[in-house]
């Protein structure tokens, strides 16, 4: 059932009062059945915990009909309820039992006088002749006391004291006949004529059949009026009833007769309590919220909010406009310099709503939504310069930078005096937080003040830096203004050092030689700002860019011309080109070594943009010497920290790599998947040169699977120019080449494999390629019939190899197999097998298997070529490389395997977790010894589990074990 936002209803009204002057219990009973909004029993649904009041305004009213008057004042404050009540208790009389004079004050008219008392008798309950004779004696007390709507002078009060107690008389004949009661609502709004009026009447109540009912809200009354209070206090038949807010149990049983028991659970009434602080007009709007859409507090309640203070003086609304901006539990001297009111009207404002329930005691707002809906009431411009005006005076209070921003970003305009400094502080304040967006507003807005050059620079310099990890793609705007900024000289060391980063990753060759050559040049004019970090730069970017002669030559010459870098104060910009450094040169162990002991305490630092970078080359360092599964937890920690602050950049960076760790593992959907999210993540002109790489493993990824049609569209997605001459370029034809190799495209294939050979040549010897383009450009060779060309290119790559097993040796093995004698075959793809297995790459490992069962079956070893067919079409299954079986013709599913395959399945269940991981090992061709050394337990424990293992799911042979564990 609907219910009025603008009353607060009553609940339990007793049905059936025989007081003097109230309805029979009879026609009470018949009129509450035609009435389709009472409760049960007669109450009304709505209205709760005023059943005292109501018999208290019975017995007054009582009490006066038996010829002792009384003065009832019903005292409650803003969204009480106490006109709704004043409207139940008059409607609840008996028709004729007696007469009713009622008046509303109200603040439009508080100054108009004799508003109540005109309103009072000029309504149509008076009998013609007294009527006639008030209105007369009414227009006398005017014409007397009133000049162009105003009181006259002082001693208005000495001229109508004849005039009101004619009035008064007049009254009190009346009430012989009948009893009267006389209502005025909200008598804190009455003008002073009227109330002297009242006042006056108060004494002729000991006598007199008269109830006078006033409604009144005392924290209203400002300034104090002490004649109302001193009719309380003066009168014995005067009575104050308070009307509280409603308790607890008032607000369950209100929710529970509205909502119904199912709705109105212990928990949300609980909720509607607390926010509503038991004022019964919030409690109906919370309600009809959730009536309308189930949820508790949403814009109903603010709307309520703002209705109840728009009926009251527009002090009130000023004060709880700047409480708003203040957010809220402010001092009453902030509060009332910024609503422009004196502290002690915005005093008694406060308490008023404090004691309404709609503020805490301790001066704020019950939740967010009810600020929010005062924000939004205000119109744009005065909202944006109450915002400004908190910004100064909470900056004149010593606030924190913060907290000042806070209020300059709400306004949207830094016209403060102190927005420059206070923004770029505010900044600081929030990266040291881990609120990476606000630190970035705070310098958008800051980029929009009056700064000088410097300032501006510095600014810019630390919107870029933010904006490079939240939004990439928009980052590039900054980079000639700096570039400006570099010089004129106003950027730092810091700033220097990422403005070559940044010119790096946006592929802006010339621009970036242009300014490392100016740092060398400075350097030969003695020291300055940059010039200590000419050496560390110009080496990164050389192996950023291996196949860019222009910066080669130039780290050439800054080698040999300048000493080694003097201390960074950015420790992540030395760790950065160190990793690139014996990445390139081949320096294996001091790599992997160095990489070990950043990720030890790496940590995201939103301060430096080589912290990323240098965490990256860390990972990569790591995923080249094969130590996939570490690679893998350190992406998702890192991941899940670069989206906890919104810097995307970072998060697909991290996802990129997570990505290239499963495509070695040979794990191909999930590559494939997370290659896309990064993307997703990322717009194309977000990443840079860095989209070379992510797309290339998605080529990859995509072909390698099967999907051919899905790695012809990021075939087809155009890259940066110079993505090809960066570091990420060789991923990149890498995987190309791969694609154009499955199309049937083996001379563009080569191309693309022979291009990748160009960056090996930029790195010293043993070096370690990042990608086996040597072993692809052979398989290239192989597919134009060419085995010489293979076979040279193989052995090249079997030359360069460090002693030991490796992925890259295994990856050579079998390709060397495939142009050596059919006779040699099996046991080079058997020494293959071994090292790939052992390099955790399934993809390729079911590669080396279908090759190792064609070689088998070559030799007339029919019973090994279905054994190894049989491992390798189940790995080639759990890679995602299905086509692989049906390209080999592989199908070692035997007829009476397929028939327990059920029975097999059921087993699995049964396994424990470290049966299912001894059978996952052994599946995959690990021996009992080396399981054993894997799992660090004993070859007859690996073999005790595999007993149990073969029994639960019903297999003979390791050779049959399912690789889907």
């Amino acid at each position: 059932m609907p219910v009025s936002l603008l009353e607060c209803h009553d609940s339990t009204v007793g049905a059936g009062r025989s007081a003097i002057g109230f309805r029979k219990d009879r026609k009470g009973q018949e009129d509450r059945e035609n009435e389709g909004d009472r409760a049960p029993g007669g109450a009304l649904p709505d209205l709760v915990e005023r059943d005292d009041i109501l018999a208290a305004l019975g017995r007054l009213l009582a009490d006066a009909t038996r010829g002792k008057g009384q003065l009832a004042v019903v005292d409650g404050p803003l969204g009480s309820g106490k006109s709704r009540l004043l409207h139940e208790f008059l409607e609840s009389l008996e028709p004729g039992g007696a007469r009713v004079l009622r008046a509303t004050a109200s603040l439009r008219e508080h100054l108009l006088p004799f508003g109540a008392v005109t309103q009072l008798f000029h309504g149509m309950t008076i009998p013609p002749p007294s009527r006639d004779r008030v209105r007369a004696l009414l227009a006398s007390a005017v014409e007397h006391t009133v000049t162009d709507g105003r009181l006259a002078g002082g001693g208005w009060e000495a001229q109508v004291v004849d005039v009101f107690q004619k009035l008064t008389m007049e009254l009190t004949h009346l009430a012989e006949t009948t009893p009267l009661v006389i209502c005025v609502d909200n008598a804190h709004y009455l003008d002073p004529p009227s109330l002297h009026f009242l006042a006056g009447l108060v004494p002729w109540l000991h006598s007199a059949r008269i109830l006078v009912l006033l409604t009144d809200d005392h924290t209203l009354r400002w300034p104090r009026s002490p004649l109302l209070a001193g009719l309380l206090s003066q009168s014995p038949n005067a009575h104050r009833i308070d009307v509280r807010p409603l308790s607890r149990s008032g607000v369950d049983a209100l929710a529970v007769r509205l909502l119904g028991p199912h709705i109105a659970s212990p928990r949300l009434t609980a909720e509607l309590h607390r926010v509503s602080g038991g004022n019964p007009l919030a409690v109906q709007a919370l309600i009809i919220d959730q009536q309308a859409g189930g949820a508790c507090y949403p814009e109903g309640y603010g709307r309520a909010l703002l209705e109840l203070v728009a009926h009251s003086r527009p002090s009130m609304l000023s004060v709880l406009r700047a409480l708003a901006v203040l957010g809220g539990a402010a001092p009453v001297a902030d509060v009332a310099r910024l609503a422009r009111v004196d502290a002690t009207v915005t005093g008694w404002a406060l308490h008023a709503l404090v004691s309404a329930g709609l503020l805490t005691k301790g001066q704020a707002f019950r939740h967010p939504v009810a600020a929010t809906a005062v924000l939004d009431d205000m119109p744009a411009d005065r909202r944006a310069a109450l915002h400004r005006a908190a910004a100064e005076l909470l900056h004149e209070a010593g606030a924190p930078a913060l907290t000042v921003a806070g209020q300059l970003l709400s306004a949207g305009d830094p016209g403060a005096d102190c927005a420059t400094e206070v923004l770029i502080t505010a900044s600081d304040e929030a990266l040291a937080t881990g609120d990476v967006s606000t630190a970035l507003s705070c310098l958008d807005l800051a980029q929009r003040t009056r700064a000088d050059d410097p300032t501006a620079a510095r600014i810019r310099a630390r919107l870029s830096r933010l904006e490079w990890q939240l939004k990439p793609q928009v980052a590039v705007r900054h980079l000639r203004p700096q570039l400006r900024d570099f010089t004129a000289g106003h950027l730092d060391r810091r700033e220097i050092s990422e403005l070559v980063l940044g010119l790096a990753e946006a592929g802006a060759l010339d621009e970036l030689t242009a300014l490392l050559d100016a740092l060398r040049t400075r350097v030969h004019r003695g020291p300055g700002s940059g010039t200590e970090d000419i050496r560390p730069l110009t080496n990164w970017a050389a192996m950023a860019y291996p196949l860019h002669t222009g910066l080669r030559k130039l780290a050439h010459s800054v080698a040999a011309a300048t000493p080694e870098a003097n201390p960074c104060h950015d420790p992540w910009l030395p760790s950065a080109v160190t990793l690139a450094d014996d990445l390139t040169r081949g320096r294996d162990d001091q790599l992997t070594h160095r990489a070990e002991l950043l990720l030890r305490t790496f940590h995201l630092d939103h301060g430096s943009l080589w912290n990323a970078e240098s965490g990256a080359f860390a990972l990569r360092a790591l995923l080249y010497a094969g130590r996939l599964d570490e690679v893998v937890a350190w992406c998702e920690k890192l991941e899940t920290e670069a989206a906890a602050h919104q810097a995307v950049a970072w998060q697909g960076k991290f996802l990129a790599i997570r990505a290239e760790a499963h495509l070695r593992q040979g794990h191909l959907i999930s590559a494939h998947d997370l290659a896309a999210r990064a993307m997703a993540l990322v717009p194309p002109q977000g990443w840079g040169v860095g989209l070379a790489g992510v797309l290339g493993c998605a080529i990859l990824a995509a072909t390698r699977s099967g999907r051919l049609e899905q790695a012809e569209k990021y075939v087809a997605q155009p890259i940066p120019e110079q993505a090809l001459h960066s570091r990420h370029g060789a991923h990149y034809l890498h995987a190309r080449g791969h694609y154009r190799l499955a199309t049937h495209h083996p001379q563009a294939a080569l191309a693309d494999f022979l291009a990748c050979g160009r960056f090996a040549e930029t790195w010293q010897p043993p070096g370690a390629d990042v990608v086996p383009w040597r072993t692809s450009a052979a398989e290239a060779w192989l597919a134009q019939d060419d085995q010489d060309q293979a076979k040279r290119l193989v052995r090249e790559q079997m030359a360069r190899l460090l002693p030991g097993p490796s992925r890259a040796r295994g990856l050579s093995l079998r390709t060397l197999a495939a142009v050596s004698r059919v006779t040699r075959r099996p046991q080079l793809l058997t020494e293959a097998v071994d090292m790939l297995k052992d390099s955790g790459d399934d993809y390729e490992l079911a590669r080396a298997l279908i090759d190792l069962s064609t070689a088998f079956k070559d030799t007339g070893d029919q019973r090994n070529a279905r054994r190894v067919a049989h491992r390798a079409w189940h790995l080639a299954k759990q890679t995602g490389a299905e086509h692989l079986c049906r390209e080999a013709a592989l199908d070692p599913i035997d007829p009476e395997a397929a028939m327990s395959a059920d029975q097999r399945q059921d087993g699995l269940s049964a396994l424990t977790t470290q049966e299912r991981r001894i059978a996952l090992l052994a599946a995959k061709g690990y021996t009992n010894r080396e399981i054993a050394a894997k799992l660090y337990i004993t070859a007859s424990t690996v073999e005790q589990h595999l007993t149990r293992v073969f029994r639960k799911v019903n297999v003979k042979r390791r050779q049959d074990l399912p690789h889907f564990l």
